[in-house]
Formats: structure tokens, sequence, C-alpha cells
């Protein structure tokens, strides 16, 4: 026979699980434009995920303009934002001697600063801005010949708000 006692069950531990150390898709989604005139609202999509040590966390709209033409808005809040932060700072302050009127100039705006970059081959333009310091917000375009439409609906973007949220 056991000379234990009948075991009792221990209580139950709960153990917390910290909150997410970057905001939830479903906060960033409305910081991306509902609509762009003369496009056609393709795809959003979203995602928060922890893979290791890395929180990640993605809104993205994709808006087309007949067969050959779309514009991508993603918004993307990561614990690597602080390697991020720097990369896109140093390749805007890189280019901050170009002209104003050059397609590939850094932008400085009051909440982001950013780069711009255009693969002719490609036809692909790209405007990297990182916001409030901590969001990175990439707008796309496929099929335009510069600049000039990135450069137009990343300027439509509320990113004085978004760099508040926290």
């Amino acid at each position: 026979m056991d000379s234990r006692s009948p075991a009792a069950t221990p209580p139950a531990v709960e153990v917390a699980t910290p909150p997410s150390p970057c905001v939830y898709f479903k906060d960033l989604a409305p910081f991306l434009p509902d609509s762009l005139d003369g496009y056609t609202h393709a795809t959003t999509e979203g995602s928060t995920g922890k893979y290791g040590e890395v929180s990640v966390s993605e809104a993205e709209r994709t808006f087309t303009r007949g067969e050959d033409r779309e514009v991508k808005v993603r918004i993307v809040d990561t614990t690597l934002g602080g390697k991020i932060a720097k990369a896109i700072k140093a390749a805007a302050e890189d280019g901050k001697q170009k002209a104003a009127s050059d397609p590939t100039a850094p932008i400085f705006w009051e909440a982001a600063v950013g780069f711009v970059r255009y693969d002719a081959a490609e036809v692909t333009a790209e405007a990297n801005l990182l916001v409030g310091d901590r969001y990175v917000v990439a707008v796309t375009s496929r099929g335009f010949p510069n600049t000039v439409e990135v450069r137009r609906v990343a300027r439509g973007l509320d990113l004085a708000r978004l760099a508040q949220l926290r």
C-alpha cells in the first residue's frame, strides 16, 4: 500500500501571456486607403505572428488599374523595427543631396522619413517610409514610368495619425 496520502490536485496556475509588442494587424488596417481614384480594390490582407523572438504585424491593400498597373500599400510593425528604422533613416540621409525635383529624392515629412526607388527594367517604384519612428509603410507600384504615383499615394495616407498609434 502506498503510504502517501492521496495527492490533492494543485490549483491551476494561470500563466499570463505577455501582450504582443506589436500592434495587432486589425488596428493597422484602418490606416490603409479604402480606395484610390481610378483604381479597383483587389485584395486586403493582414497578419500578426511571432517567430521565435521576432514579432511582426502587417496589413496590406492592393489596388489595380487595368491589367498592367498596380499599387500596394503595406504597413508593418515589428520587433525588428529598430534595425529597419536605422536602415531607412540612413538611406534617406544618403540621398539628402538630391534635388527635390529628383524622382528618387528622399522623403522628409513631419511624421515620416523615407527613400524612394525606381527600377526601369521591372517598371516598379517603391517608397519606404519610417512613420513615428516605429512603423514601416511601403507603397509600391507596378506599370508606372516613374515614382510620381507612389509619392502621391504616400502623401494621401494619414501618417500623422498612424505615428500616434501605440
